[in-house]
């Protein structure tokens, strides 16, 4: 609550706390009012029937009842706050007093009531965690000390602090947790359960099944390459041919026959033809 105290949106600001308790004052003395009338009303209606009942004796008993000669009432001055005057009512000093003291407390102890180079701690009468020594324990800390501190401890559903529990045994300390993470108590618990075995004998025969699906596929993969050299070979005997012919062309010397008479002579239909012999429209 104490982010951007000076926005006038704010709820502790002086103008919005100033406002409250002026429609709480307002309220009271409201409802404060209306009580007044009710029990004047109240009070008029009691004596009207009282006044009633007193008639109905004297006349059963045969008595008359005095009649008072009305004397002319002499002006006097109209005020016209005569009801508010009667209705003011002096308050109790000690009570107010008290509710004054309750309300600057809550304000220091909040942090809105401050005087001039004054901070909450200061307010307070108390210090940070941060700014005390640090003592022998945890959990012996004064009183001086903000509840900060005690948001950082650890409590139980209660509402205790959590007392710290000491692993030791043998003069060891963390035993328990020590014990968890050595490695051959967890190799010693995953021997002992047949289960954990069979899943090793099934991780052994997969590992020797991809084995040999390897080997076979390292063999396949000769294979091809076998292949693929082969059609290379051919194929760079095949370009050595054509350029021994173009050249044989150029200098007027009698070609030499092909070897490979599996190669057919087509006549391409355009000069600068590339892979004639694989071209549709040669053979139409």
């Amino acid at each position: 609550m104490n982010i951007l105290p000076k926005k006038r949106w704010h709820v502790r600001t002086k103008e919005n706390i100033a406002r409250v308790r002026k429609d709480e004052a307002e309220a009271a003395e409201k409802e404060r009012q209306e009580q007044l009338r009710i029990e004047n009303a109240n009070r008029e209606a009691r004596i009207n029937v009282l006044k009633h009942k007193s008639k109905q004796k004297l006349l059963e008993l045969d008595i008359q009842p005095q009649t008072v000669d009305q004397v002319p009432a002499t002006p006097e001055h109209i005020n016209l706050f005569a009801n508010l005057e009667h209705a003011i009512q002096t308050t109790n000093k000690d009570h107010d007093k008290e509710i004054k003291e309750k309300n600057e407390e809550y304000e220091k102890k909040i942090g809105y009531l401050t005087y001039l180079g004054q901070d909450t701690n200061e307010a307070l009468g108390k210090k940070n965690w941060y700014d005390v020594a640090p003592e022998s324990t945890r959990y012996s800390r004064s009183s001086d000390i903000k509840d900060t501190y005690e948001k950082l401890t650890l409590k139980d559903k209660d509402g205790k602090i959590k007392e710290k529990v000491i692993d030791e045994k043998d003069g060891e300390i963390a035993w328990s947790a020590k014990q968890r993470l050595d490695p051959m108590n967890s190799f010693k618990s995953f021997c002992h359960n047949p289960k954990n075995l069979e899943k090793l004998k099934k991780k052994i025969d997969k590992k020797k099944n991809n084995k040999s699906k390897h080997k076979d596929k390292k063999d396949d993969s000769k294979i091809k390459l076998q292949k693929l050299r082969e059609a290379r070979l051919k194929r760079e005997q095949q370009e050595k041919y054509r350029t021994q012919m173009f050249l044989s062309k150029l200098s007027g010397a009698a070609p030499e026959k092909e070897k490979d008479d599996k190669i057919p002579k087509i006549k391409p239909k355009y000069n600068s033809q590339f892979n004639p012999e694989i071209a549709r429209q040669n053979y139409k």
